[in-house]
């Protein structure tokens, strides 16, 4: 009888953790996938291909607070140019950034991932190739230009 009590206890046991397993195995997948989603990134500025100029501004878009690592939140480091291993890199707080190196006219890639507060690299990462104008004015600044051209203001 102890023993019929028990088999029928230990089905119903199985039964209502089958039940959640299966939620379990569910919910287990997409708190895996959101894990992943959770550490990713997105390169949303610029955009690949895009011209930019000497200093550009970089936006990126991450499924994790970013902060400073003495708060202990995930942060991005953006390395250029494929020169991940070498350690050189700027630091992104927040969601945009603006890069100041002198990468130089031409063609770049720029590469954005996702640091731990220890600085150690995760997966989540994207990238994008620019190519960094050679200093012209960017497009819709001839009026200035033929302001200039123009003599001054007629007073």
């Amino acid at each position: 009888m102890v023993a019929t009590a028990s088999l029928a206890a230990l089905a119903l046991v199985l039964a209502a953790c089958g039940d959640d397993g299966d939620d379990a195995t569910t919910a287990g997948a997409a708190d895996a996938g959101g894990g992943g989603d959770e550490l990713s990134i997105d390169l949303v500025q610029p955009a690949d291909g895009d011209e930019v100029g000497d200093t550009f501004d970089v936006e990126v878009d991450t499924g994790v607070e970013l902060g400073e690592p003495d708060t202990g939140l995930h942060h991005v480091h953006l390395y250029y140019d494929g020169e991940t291993a070498d350690g050189e890199y700027d630091l992104v707080y927040g969601s945009t950034f603006t890069v100041e190196r002198d990468l130089g006219a031409g063609e770049h890639t720029v590469e954005a991932v996702i640091a731990n507060a220890d600085h150690s690299l995760t997966d989540a990462r994207d990238e994008v190739t620019v190519t960094v104008g050679d200093g012209a004015a960017p497009a819709g600044d001839d009026t200035d230009d033929s302001q200039d051209d123009s003599g001054g203001y007629d007073y």
